[in-house]
């Protein structure tokens, strides 16, 4: 799209730390500041967000492995713990 992250803060009408923060990774925006954003972007949110293209389950997985790693192993295991009970509940 070629826009800079002054334009695209300016066209969803949200503040350009908002835009620096979701780049880099640093911050998760409320839904209506991501509908915003991808408006701008003239994409639908589905894309934006990774839910609506091939591939999307990669996508999840390398956000949920980057927030594992943020948590004690004991929160770990009750997490893999509660994922392997849900999918023996999915099948």
């Amino acid at each position: 799209m070629g826009l800079t992250q002054e334009q695209l803060a300016e066209r969803a009408s949200v503040n350009v730390k908002t835009i620096q923060g979701v780049e880099q990774g640093r911050s998760e925006p409320e839904l209506r500041t991501m509908r915003k954003i991808a408006k701008a972007m003239g994409t639908p949110l589905d894309t934006l967000t990774g839910t609506g293209r091939k591939g999307s389950l990669e996508v999840v997985i390398k956000q949920i492995t980057t927030d594992l790693r943020t948590l004690p192993p004991s929160v770990v295991e009750h997490v893999a713990a509660l994922v392997r009970a849900m999918a023996r509940r999915a099948r």
